[in-house]
């Protein structure tokens, strides 16, 4: 949780600091979308933000699958702990039809 404090301040210093540094507006173009005179620190937001919620939702993707993964192998670890049991007779008549 540290570590996620730290990164998250040491991000939020480099856009202060490019902020400061790059006052002056950049014209933008994008397929065939274009924006004159935006400031530098909108399109690093913007470009910010799409990253995470792209890197989020691949995250909750991989997170799911892993989650259905371990509730597979949970139930195949109880499987194996508790065998069915068998009993007796139905023990006999599995040892006859082997014999034949």
């Amino acid at each position: 949780m540290h570590r996620q404090l730290i990164i998250m301040l040491l991000v939020a210093l480099v856009l202060i600091l490019m902020t400061v540094q790059n006052p002056n507006p950049v014209s933008l173009q994008f397929l065939s979308w274009q924006a004159q005179q935006v400031p530098l620190i909108i399109v690093i937001l913007i470009s910010l933000l799409v990253g995470i919620i792209i890197s989020s939702v691949l995250g909750l993707i991989k997170q799911s699958k892993l989650k259905e993964k371990i509730r597979h192998l949970q139930r195949e670890i109880e499987e194996l702990k508790y065998p069915p049991v068998v009993s007796p007779e139905e023990n006999k008549d599995d040892q006859e039809i082997n014999k034949d």
